[in-house]
């Protein structure tokens, strides 16, 4: 029987008591697992959040070329019509000009003939009451054929002279007419030309303008989505940075598929990778898993490297700290570790890239050990193979 202190303790006490310090022990690993779980849940959450964002701002950044395109095209039919209507702008102004001199004129000539109207008629007027003698009466009152002959040429050309001022004055009257009609009709087409031109030039400034209004849209709209990206992306690096800190100390690691075996962990979650008899040598090993798959650390080492000629820019390196180099071909951008970062067995580093990534033909994992520059070594398949088949207990 066991004590405790003064006081023995029966089985049936020790039994309770031994579960209950059980449970008091595996409580914070199981807590710490959970809190684990919640936060690899919130980051895959975001990730996919953070891609739509790109998405959104990817597709407003079109749009925004697009219309930024169309202005500029826009621009090149305005600038010639701008030219035409301030070409005919001078041109109605000559025209206007022209008319107003005209007008100007005939005005100043009507004034003439008023005035030489008014002055004929006074002469009639003077004649008719002075009793002007006419060509009898001087034939009767000349001084011999002399004084005749000079009286009656006298008469003759005053009636000459008033009969020509009338003559010049209407001829000049006429041809100002005519100018100022041809010179109306012209300011009428000229004017119905400038109307015209200005209308097409208003109607392209009234496009342009929509088109700089649905450009600005766009902009908001992409500065909108960018900041929101760059949250998500601050949020999404915290959560990375969490979930890295969570899960080395996580003893409950078999809960996210890890597996270990032989001081190897099997670098993919055990449930979502294909089983080991779909495996297949290339360079390294190649192993199935959809596209978002987590990408675990097979052991303790830093992350020297992302990108590999072949297998996608997001590729990681790990140099293990036991010295070997581990590359993972066709990872994607999600959960990328800084290059430089110390991680633990079982720390995920990333994630199986979607869809095609490097030169593949869908998402997958190859692993395989290599040179400090991402290089694989030849020859090296069959022991990652080996290890692989240890670390997942087949």
């Amino acid at each position: 029987m066991l004590s405790l202190g003064r006081w023995p303790l029966s089985g049936a006490v020790v039994a309770p008591l031994g579960a209950s310090i059980a449970w008091l022990c595996l409580a914070p690993a199981a807590a710490h697992s959970s809190s684990a779980a919640d936060v690899a849940a919130r980051l895959s959450a975001k990730r996919d959040a953070e891609r739509a964002l790109a998405g959104r701002v990817a597709a407003d950044s079109h749009r925004v070329a697009g219309v930024r395109g169309s202005i500029s095209a826009l621009e090149a039919r305005l600038r010639p019509v701008q030219a035409r209507l301030a070409a005919q702008a001078e041109r109605l102004a000559q025209t206007n000009a022209e008319l107003a001199r005209a007008r100007a004129r005939l005005a100043q000539l009507q004034h003439t003939l008023q005035v030489a109207d008014q002055a004929l008629a006074a002469n009639l007027v003077a004649r008719y009451e002075g009793d002007t003698p006419d060509a009898l009466v001087v034939v009767f009152r000349s001084n011999g054929f002399a004084d005749l002959l000079e009286r009656l040429d006298f008469l003759r050309r005053a009636r000459d002279h008033d009969s020509a001022i009338i003559r010049t004055d209407r001829v000049l009257r006429s041809q100002v007419i005519t100018q100022a009609t041809r010179l109306g009709q012209l300011q009428v087409r000229q004017q119905q030309l400038t109307d015209s031109i200005r209308a097409q030039r208003n109607q392209l400034a009234s496009t342009r303008l929509e088109l700089v209004r649905r450009r600005i849209r766009f902009e908001r709209s992409r500065s909108h989505s960018a900041a929101r990206l760059a949250r998500a992306r601050s949020q999404r690096r915290h959560l990375e940075h969490e979930l890295a800190r969570l899960q080395p100390a996580s003893p409950a690691a078999g809960g996210r598929g890890v597996r270990s075996g032989g001081g190897f962990t099997f670098p993919l979650p055990t449930g979502a990778a294909s089983g080991p008899g779909s495996w297949s040598q290339d360079q390294g090993v190649d192993i199935s898993a959809p596209g978002g798959t987590p990408l675990y650390a097979v052991g303790s080492g830093t992350i020297v490297l992302h990108g590999i000629g072949g297998f996608g820019p997001s590729a990681p390196v790990l140099h293990l700290d036991g010295g070997d180099y581990v590359y993972y071909g066709h990872a994607g951008p999600g959960g990328m570790v800084p290059v430089g970062s110390h991680v633990g067995g079982g720390q995920a580093i990333g994630e199986v890239g979607a869809g095609s990534v490097g030169i593949s033909t869908g998402p997958h994992l190859e692993i395989g050990f290599c040179d400090a520059s991402g290089t694989p070594i030849g020859g090296t398949s069959g022991r990652m193979l080996a290890l692989l088949h240890s670390a997942y207990g087949s």
